[in-house]
């Protein structure tokens, strides 16, 4: 079990003083089969997580309909589990009895909800870390008390919303790499949001990629590639660019650039370059090679930030 249909939906907040109403959502569509991971991909501001939020019941959407199992969605239930950016453990409870926690609220028996909490504990790699409390966990650990959290009730839908934002790099790719694992194992229906177009095809069998607010989808693509998803592969690159590109498309349009660049303007394209030289990229060359990681032409990064700043000219 675990099919999530989302039929139609939009998602409107009234306006206060001076303010009038904000569209977060417009006519949103998609569906995730059962055991399916599916990334919601887009800006900042595009409406992810208040789409996460409307599956997971702690919002209700102001058009369309959204079920799980044919069953609509409402107020938040147990089989829907959900992994926030912050961890959210109790902090004054062991890694032991974070991970247990769901299970005293169902009522089942201790000696059930030991093995329950030890099987979990192993699953996620913590084993020998039981006795410890969140504070002494470094922020990886702590998220994988999180995930281990949320699988032992044994939800229908795992929600993830930017799990991984607040490591850092080694980290975050080490934590893909772990949830990859846990998947495979588990085999949940997965909803993840990110920004990233990166973690969004190494973790996911189809991304949706939405618009800027109000968020429509903007294309559903089935990530047709062989687990493990490698940035190496062919494919991966080919799937990088194209999504780049949906991303980059609708960039608002020629703007004045900031007073003492000569009244240059730019357009979308010179943005979207300049931002490019701030990005790792390897590619594959006309022999099928790996080719070096680009960098700067000439300057810092720093200067290149500056040339982005430049070409987009005041706010």
């Amino acid at each position: 079990m675990g099919t999530l249909v989302v039929d139609g939906v939009g998602k409107v907040y009234p306006g206060d003083a001076g303010h009038g109403p904000t569209a977060a959502l417009d006519g949103v569509s998609f569906r995730v089969g059962e055991n399916e991971f599916c990334a919601l991909l887009g800006h900042s501001g595009c409406g992810k997580t208040t789409l996460l939020n409307l599956v997971a019941g702690f919002e209700q959407p102001t058009t369309g309909r959204i079920t799980l199992d044919g069953e609509p969605v409402g107020r938040p239930g147990r089989e829907r589990a959900v992994i926030f950016q912050d961890y959210a453990l109790f902090p004054w409870l062991t890694v032991h009895g974070n991970i247990g926690f769901g299970l005293r609220t169902k009522g089942l028996p201790a000696a059930e909800r030991e093995r329950i909490v030890t099987q979990h504990v192993a699953l996620v790699g913590l084993t020998g870390f039981e006795r410890r409390y969140p504070h002494q966990l470094s922020g990886g650990m702590r998220q994988r008390v999180a995930i281990a959290r949320a699988l032992a009730v044994d939800p229908s839908l795992l929600l993830l919303d930017e799990p991984f934002a607040a490591l850092d790099a080694q980290n975050r790719h080490l934590m893909q790499d772990e949830l990859a694992r846990i998947w495979a194992l588990e085999t949940k229906t997965m909803v993840l949001v990110t920004h990233s177009i990166e973690e969004a095809i190494r973790l996911a069998d189809r991304i949706v990629v939405l618009s800027r607010r109000p968020g429509r989808v903007k294309e559903d693509i089935r990530v047709d590639l062989p687990r493990p998803h490698h940035e190496d592969d062919p494919g991966y690159i080919a799937l990088r660019r194209h999504i780049r590109a949906l991303l980059w498309d609708g960039v608002p349009q020629t703007k004045p650039a900031a007073e003492g660049h000569g009244g240059k303007t730019s357009t979308p394209g010179d943005e979207r370059r300049a931002w490019e030289r701030l990005q790792p990229r390897r590619d594959i060359g006309s022999g099928g090679g790996l080719v070096a990681a680009e960098a700067a032409p000439t300057g810092s990064r720093s200067d290149v930030h500056g040339e982005v700043r430049a070409l987009r000219g005041p706010r």
